[in-house]
């Protein structure tokens, strides 16, 4: 959703509009949800609502749990707005809708999808505001196309927007500020959105005005929330709020519902059950329904994650294994002891068999014989298949056992996929020596609970101790440990983003946390601790697995990782922890505190001019390609510039700008001047591989030339912000080995003229450079 040129409403409708799914402009309710299938028959030795959470994260059994977990320990309701917020973003990118026949219930699409559009997000997050008591209302923008919700406490009506990630805070509202609503926002647009907000273009995201990540005395505004981190901006905002019509409050939006019918969240399982739940997808693992696409978030590089100090912290980790966000898998496997009779109760149901000498046989060998298994958990099922030693036949039931269809043991995932449960009954002719079923289900990385960096209080429960018997219940988190080498206040002094492994790296070793309870033990809480080596700076665990099993007598839980280590007790000084996640973005930031500056300027010189077909001279035209057609017949040209940066502080660089005398630009547009640090020295005389100048650390404007003067005497200095860059380069995370300038082809600059320009080889070019004075 920019506003202002087609290109950027394309950039919007691009994100809407995916294979089959279509994001209607106009408000559209969600319809009611479809009849449930007839309910699977229980195992008898069900052990029901097992939970394991730590005390930082959310509990995503409910929606009235996912309200009071991210929400516990704020002051206020603006702060609860920002905890569902921060919520939702953890738990959600953006995507086309993962609709299902008859309506998809929001409490499903958190637990097991995790994308969704504008509407489908905004009917989730009002979901949760229902549990708050608050209201809701739906709120359609014309121009352009978009889905938001308001809600409604404190006598008011508060606009966040978990699709273009953005809210607003008014400086006069109850209690000294509150977040602010969408007739705020249009009556107050030049306040509060076009003079309050400010884009940082090297990180790539809005801050508000106050509140951006900077360094404020000693200390680095590091919680200033990052919004509109997809691309998305300001003006769209204004245009959106003047152009908005309400709807009311539906129960839902675009196929998902606030009621959650008859899905349930809660963890069951029986004896010889364990359920895998794990932040990784495995291949070819998903379901959604119609597609042909895996799911995954198509605004690359981590954008909405990297630059976030709250949701984007937990999902740090993950950046190197992923190229963007998707779903995530999990593993439910049951592989029952035959010991004795007592593993009849976990099945489902069970016809003319017994155990005998650890085996299953017929109790009547004249009778058919079967057993049946429930493939029954919260997270959708997307493959399935097992072993059975002495199986006779294979049957799978998807509508509760109305009906059953013959099926390969070895892969019945095509029956199953989509499913939330299954029943698998096998026939028993003479005996059956041993059985194990796996299914991979698909669950939503971004709602299982995670481990933070310090003391973790994980709380074990189950709906009715009694259930479990003599048998044990069996918990284990699995992670890789981590930590950074710099503080909050080198990476904002270095320009780097928050949430994208600076300095930071993770463990090969896997470090498992697994305790043993009995009925009796239930419910219990133990630690777990996530240390940060002394002289480091924390980050969240990189997530491996969290894993339940009910464990049979004689029995033993499923294997650990290959090379796995204990989790081990820290002593306190090894425990830094990091803020409350769904909590950041509430303090209100600390008053500024001016620094003065010194400028000073560091002289720079034109070495040669170079082109894509080798050419090298002491002059040249910068062009660039604009589009495909282009190729070969605009040729691509760049200008090396050299220097020597030994005046250029380590500590304390504010601002940095490459002024650059340019003689001439394009008589049709603006067109926009990018700056490349050189990964290499070049030699004078020499080409070099100017296709691969590609990674631009600033851009400037290089303006439409007038007519009347084709040529500037002298030259029209172009400022181009190089700070990220001059700070990498100060601090020694990158060498120097010059500069090259070329043109950056942008529509919403150029109007899609294929521009170009002159840099004079002859007149003064040069760094200024901003350094704090104190």
């Amino acid at each position: 959703m920019k506003g202002g040129s087609m290109r950027n409403r394309f950039r919007f409708c691009r994100v809407l509009v995916v294979g089959a799914a279509v994001a209607a402009p106009a408000l559209r309710a969600a319809p009611a949800p479809a009849a449930a299938p007839a309910a699977a028959p229980a195992p008898p030795a069900l052990v029901r609502t097992i939970k394991m959470l730590p005390d930082k994260a959310p509990d995503c059994t409910t929606l009235k749990t996912i309200a009071d977990t991210v929400t516990r320990g704020c002051r206020n309701n603006d702060e609860k707005a920002v905890a569902v917020y921060n919520f939702m973003n953890l738990s959600h990118y953006h995507r086309a809708y993962p609709s299902e026949p008859g309506g998809l219930s929001a409490l499903k699409e958190i637990n097991c999808y995790g994308w969704s559009l504008c509407g489908g997000l905004h009917s989730e997050q009002s979901a949760i505001w229902r549990e708050l008591g608050w209201g809701w209302r739906f709120v359609g923008w014309s121009k352009p196309g978009h889905t938001t919700v308001e809600a409604r406490y404190d006598d008011r009506w508060h606009y966040l927007d978990v699709f273009l990630k953005f809210y607003a805070w008014m400086p006069d509202g109850k209690g000294g500020r509150t977040i602010a609503g969408e007739d705020d926002l249009k009556a107050r647009a030049q306040e509060l959105l076009t003079d309050g907000c400010v884009l940082d273009k090297g990180r790539g995201c809005v801050y508000a005005k106050d509140n951006a990540f900077v360094t404020n005395g000693d200390k680095a505004n590091w919680q200033a929330p990052a919004f509109l981190s997809c691309g998305d901006d300001v003006p769209g905002i204004v245009m959106g709020v003047n152009n908005k019509h309400a709807a009311g409050a539906a129960d839902g939006w675009a196929g998902i519902n606030h009621a959650s019918g008859s899905y349930a969240a809660e963890v069951n399982l029986a004896p010889g059950f364990c359920l895998e739940n794990t932040w990784d997808p495995q291949p070819d693992a998903w379901y959604w329904n119609g597609q042909k696409e895996a799911p995954r978030h198509t605004c690359g590089g981590h954008k909405d994650t990297r630059n976030d100090p709250a949701y984007g912290l937990v999902l740090e980790p993950y950046i190197n294994s992923k190229p963007g966000r998707s779903y995530g898998s999990g593993v439910l496997t049951f592989a029952p002891s035959f010991a004795g009779d007592a593993c009849l109760a976990s099945f489902a149901a069970t016809e003319n068999v017994r155990c005998s000498g650890g085996r299953l046989v017929p109790v009547d060998a004249g009778k058919p014989a079967s057993v049946t298994v429930s493939l029954a958990t919260p997270y959708i099922l997307t493959k399935a298949s097992g072993e059975a030693a002495g199986a006779d036949t294979v049957e799978v039931s998807v509508d509760g056992g109305r009906t059953f269809q013959r099926a390969d043991l070895k892969d019945f995932g095509a029956a199953v996929k989509g499913q939330l449960g299954a029943l698998v009954k096998i026939g028993v002719k003479d005996a059956l020596k041993s059985l194990k079923i796996e299914a991979v289900v698909q669950n939503n990385p971004g709602a299982l609970p995670f481990l933070s960096p310090g003391r973790n209080q994980v709380t074990v429960s189950v709906a009715d101790p009694a259930a479990l018997g003599p048998n044990k219940l069996v918990v284990t988190y699995a992670y890789r440990l981590g930590s950074r080498t710099k503080s909050f206040e080198q990476l904002c002094d270095q320009g780097k983003e928050i949430a994208k492994q600076h300095n930071a790296k993770w463990a090969d070793t896997v470090t498992v946390a697994q305790k043993t309870f009995a009925a009796a033990e239930l419910p219990a809480t133990f630690v777990i601790d996530c240390p940060t080596p002394k002289g480091q700076f924390p980050v969240y665990p990189r997530m491996v697995f969290v894993r339940r099993e009910i464990v049979a007598p004689g029995a033993a839980p499923l294997p650990l990782p290959a090379g796995a280590a204990a989790a081990q007790p820290a002593a306190a000084e090894e425990l830094p922890t990091l803020p409350n996640p769904f909590l950041v973005g509430t303090e209100i930031p600390a008053p500024a505190k001016p620094r003065a500056v010194k400028t000073s300027q560091i002289p720079l010189a034109y070495a040669q001019f170079v082109s894509e077909t080798g050419e090298v001279g002491p002059k040249g035209v910068l062009r660039w390609p604009k589009v495909d057609g282009e190729e070969g017949k605009v040729l691509r040209g760049a200008v090396l510039v050299t220097g020597d940066l030994k005046g250029l502080p380590a500590r304390g660089l504010a601002a940095a700008r490459l002024m650059v005398p340019v003689s001439a630009g394009h008589n049709m547009a603006p067109g926009k001047l990018g700056v490349v640090l050189l990964k290499g020295a070049f030699e004078p005389g020499k080409a070099c591989k100017v296709k691969d100048l590609t990674d631009t650390i600033g851009t400037g404007l290089i303006p439409k030339q007038p007519e009347a003067t084709p040529v500037y005497t002298p030259a029209k200095a172009v400022a181009i912000d190089v700070t990220r860059g001059m700070k990498a380069v100060a601090s020694g995370e990158r060498a120097f080995h010059g500069f090259a300038l070329r043109i950056v082809p942008d529509r919403g600059t150029d109007e899609g003229y294929t521009v170009r320009a002159d840099v004079s080889p002859t007149e003064r070019m040069w760094l200024e450079v901003d350094t704090y004075a104190e």
